[in-house]
């Protein structure tokens, strides 16, 4: 019976042995497990951490996104993949990929300069802090999360190390709460932390890069204009349709000196518009408008109108900039100055005001022999046709094939022929004569004279241009009708 008992007691110590080392075995596979779940987090952490690096690196180096790609396991969306017109792509990844503890990155609205920041559990963010003291910017010092001795860790160095929290593996949130791929204009990325990351997409800065390049064509295009009227000796050679699609949206008008500019008048533009206007002194001054607002001179640093006739032309060009608040402006640029108009491009990329179209032209008319341009202020541009001609009193009075003379008298008829080296043959009848001539500035113009009996019934006129061309000559011929007074 003892020998038994004695056995008993050994075959109940062997198992009670076995079920200590079966439970001493489980506890350890169940720590280890959990520590491997708080390396991978670790990794997938640090991940994160650079990731968000690298959008902190995006926004101050104003890089817009070029195009969003879906990362999915099966059906479900389980990340995005960004790339962008500078920086390298990066990957952003959904779920519980971060977890306690919560390392973020926030602006600070000082100074505009973004720092990483720590939250662990339920215990309110701070910055994080180098050892030295410094709260530690979110560009160019990226922080390395570990566990050491049951603790959350991070090093900037490798050697020297700052708790942040217990590792108890315990779920905490994610990195990023949200990815808004909605809006065309913008990708927003949230962080659980509150902290909003607003990219501008490439297509839409490609859009506004439309609108302010038309903006920038019809500057030029009055530039030219000015010039056109003022030598003189330029004419139209050919005005070609812009089209979208069957619809004329604008022309692009060829000159004779070969410049070239384009109107864009025909469409509603999201951009300013910025013209020539006629100030009290007389003189031709650039001035802008957008949306709504009322008409602005464009000013020098100084203070003063930017003057726009030739021989002080300085062309103003509109742009979009962004200012220290990341958000988009239009911008006029001269050459000493870049200054932000008042009407700013908000979160949309558009102007508060959209619903009037804006011209820079009162009114643009194709004629058969000349473009007739009038801006906003009635002011009157004139340009002539290849082959046309134009007459004037010597007054500068336009005459439209009547003249109304006296018995005995001339008459100076000026004229303006829009062609290379054009000859002039008059024809007379009705007891009249007439004959080419000069200002004394050098403007070509012909001398109508009547005699005392001269009929006014069958007195007329026929002046015959010839243009030399290559190919044939080009003649056109204008009648002039005589009136007695």
């Amino acid at each position: 019976m003892k020998k038994f008992l004695c056995s008993l007691l050994v075959v109940a110590a062997g198992l009670l042995s076995t079920a200590c080392h079966d439970e001493i075995i489980q506890k350890l596979d169940e720590l280890e497990d959990r520590t491997d779940e708080l390396l991978l987090m670790c990794n997938q952490l640090n991940e994160n951490l650079g990731t968000l690096q690298n959008l902190v690196e995006v926004i101050q180096r104003q890089d817009m996104i070029t195009g969003i790609t879906e990362i999915r396991s099966g059906n479900t969306v389980t990340g995005y993949r960004v790339n962008f017109v500078q920086h390298e792509p990066i990957t952003i990844y959904n779920g519980s990929d971060g977890k306690k503890p919560l390392v973020a990155s926030r602006q600070d609205p000082d100074n505009r300069n973004y720092y990483w920041t720590v939250q662990y559990g339920d215990d309110d963010w701070d910055w994080l802090y180098a050892p030295d003291g410094t709260r530690m910017l979110a560009v160019g010092v990226l922080p390395y999360v570990t566990i050491r001795n049951g603790m959350f860790v991070f090093s900037t160095d490798g050697t020297n190390w700052i708790e942040l929290g217990k590792a108890d593996g315990e779920d905490g949130d994610q990195m990023f709460k949200s990815i808004d791929t909605s809006n065309a204009n913008y990708v927003i990325i949230t962080l659980t932390t509150g902290e909003v990351f607003k990219i501008p997409t490439y297509s839409a800065f490609l859009a506004l890069k439309y609108e302010y390049d038309k903006a920038n064509e019809s500057v030029d295009a009055q530039v030219e204009i000015i010039r056109a009227t003022q030598e003189k000796l330029t004419w139209i050679t050919s005005i070609d349709p812009i089209l979208d699609g069957t619809d004329t949206t604008g022309l692009t008008v060829s000159l004779s000196n070969g410049k070239q500019f384009s109107i864009h008048d025909w469409t509603t533009t999201l951009s300013p518009a910025i013209f020539v206007k006629r100030d009290t002194d007389g003189h031709l001054y650039w001035a802008y408008t957008i949306g709504l607002s009322p008409e602005t001179w464009v000013l020098t640093p100084e203070g003063k109108k930017v003057p726009a006739e030739t021989g002080s032309v300085e062309t103003p060009l509109v742009s979009v900039t962004r200012d220290t608040d990341g958000q988009y402006y239009w911008v006029v640029i001269t050459r000493d100055s870049t200054e932000f108009l008042r009407s700013k491009v908000a979160g949309d990329w558009q102007p508060r005001a959209i619903d009037s179209v804006q011209r820079i032209f009162l009114s643009v008319d194709n004629y058969a022999d000349s473009l007739v341009l009038v801006l906003k202020d009635s002011t009157r541009f004139v340009l002539p046709k290849q082959y046309s001609v134009t007459f004037s009193d010597a007054d500068g009075k336009p005459i439209n094939g009547n003249i109304s003379m006296k018995g005995k008298t001339e008459t100076v008829v000026r004229y303006q022929a829009s062609g290379n080296n054009p000859s002039l043959s008059l024809l007379t009848q009705g007891g009249l004569s007439a004959s080419p001539s000069k200002l004394e500035n050098g403007d070509p113009c012909f001398v109508v004279k009547t005699d005392y009996g001269f009929s006014a019934a069958t007195a007329k006129i026929v002046a015959v241009f010839t243009f030399p061309e290559d190919v044939s000559p080009v003649t056109i011929v204008k009648t002039f009708t005589v009136s007695k007074e």
